[in-house]
């Protein structure tokens, strides 16, 4: 067996385990290597083996059940996976934030009432943070699986174009002997282990994502200054709340697009074109977007140095260098630089590895 045919035997492997249960796919593996090989063995030529079995996901669904599902084997691991992050990342910070909102609006406590007081806050905290975590995570959950059963349709259509276009079982008769045949020159290659994604960056990136949404969400008066007195709490808000309901939507919109971009990463796993497209396509919608969030829309609270010399009060000089420093205009323009510098850089590695590794030889030696 010569290298070249060693490799087209893995690729036909690659592509029959790859759709099936994780549990499952070793034993498989093992089982289409000592198949092949002694196929081989007998006939001397690879390419006439593995026309022989045919069409790998037709060869796969011998291990498969004949069930239909809404996740797939080939998505549910990643899908299970995700989900769990998803829900803990919107559940965490919402309980936390209502705990912290309940705490801070306590009424006073004196020596009598201390526990009693402490007590109720704690409990209305957890009430109203269960309830809202509860409704948002059953949103987060029913988003999560839309999107997963959106891309595992999308495969089976993919699939079924392909069908047609071989005319396979569905398709007559006659048509099925003048179509023409799968041959092991469709294979797609065994990924080089440089063009693997790296699951760790598609963690880091959904985590930050979901837990920004979410403070963004219910929580926007977290991006404040805050001051204490005594048992006096200022908060000066950094954004603009009186128009956040203008400001919400877009940046979630950005946000989202790139949870959608970490998502298919996540999935497909490695470097190639489709990954490529979505993320340039996505790079460059969350550019625009973050320019009009930024630039267009109000964003910033516009009194935020005169509240901020108010809440400081008596100790106001400590804090005019910093009210010096401040400049909407300036930060607006120091972010936009650094979201367009990053996402030109991930997209620039993304290009980078899907040329250099994404693309493979495709004759049988």
């Amino acid at each position: 067996m010569t290298p070249n045919e060693q490799d087209y035997m893995n690729r036909y492997i690659y592509q029959v385990i790859r759709q099936l249960p994780k549990a499952q796919r070793e034993e498989v593996r093992m089982e289409l290597e000592e198949l092949i090989s002694d196929m081989y063995a007998d006939k001397g030529s690879m390419e006439e083996v593995l026309t022989e079995l045919g069409d790998p996901a037709e060869f796969a669904k011998q291990y498969q059940n004949e069930q239909k599902y809404l996740i797939g084997p080939e998505y549910f691991d990643a899908y299970f996976w995700f989900v769990k992050v998803v829900l803990i990342c919107t559940a965490v910070p919402i309980l936390v934030i209502s705990l912290i909102d309940a705490i801070g609006e306590m009424p006073a406590i004196t020596s009598q009432n201390a526990a009693p007081v402490i007590i109720r806050a704690i409990v209305d905290g957890l009430i109203s943070g269960i309830t809202s975590a509860v409704l948002s995570c059953i949103s987060a959950f029913g988003a999560v699986t839309f999107t997963f059963a959106a891309m595992e349709r999308k495969k089976i259509q993919i699939e079924m174009k392909k069908a047609e276009k071989w005319s396979v079982e569905s398709l007559s008769e006659e048509r099925k002997m003048t179509a023409p045949k799968w041959t092991p020159k469709t294979l797609e290659p065994v990924p080089d282990k440089k063009a693997m994604i790296s699951r760790s960056d598609s963690i880091v990136g959904i985590v930050f994502i979901v837990i920004f949404s979410v403070l963004l969400i219910f929580a926007p008066h977290f991006f404040a200054a805050i001051f204490t007195e005594g048992e006096t709490i200022t908060i000066v808000p950094i954004f603009n709340l009186d128009e956040w309901g203008i400001v919400l939507p877009v940046f979630v919109t950005s946000l989202l697009i790139g949870l959608i971009d970490e998502i298919l990463r996540l999935i497909v796993g490695v470097y190639c074109k489709l990954v490529m497209v979505s993320n340039i396509l996505c790079g460059a919608i969350q550019i625009v977007l973050s320019a009009v969030v930024l630039k267009v829309l109000p964003i910033w609270n516009l009194n935020f140095i005169p509240e901020l010399e108010q809440a400081l009060g008596n100790h106001v000089d400590s804090g005019a260098e910093l009210c010096t420093y401040w400049n909407a205009d300036m930060v607006s323009n120091g972010l936009l630089a650094f979201i367009v510098v990053i996402t030109l850089l991930e997209i620039g590695v993304t290009i980078y590895k899907t040329l250099r590794y994404g693309s493979f030889s495709e004759n049988i030696g």
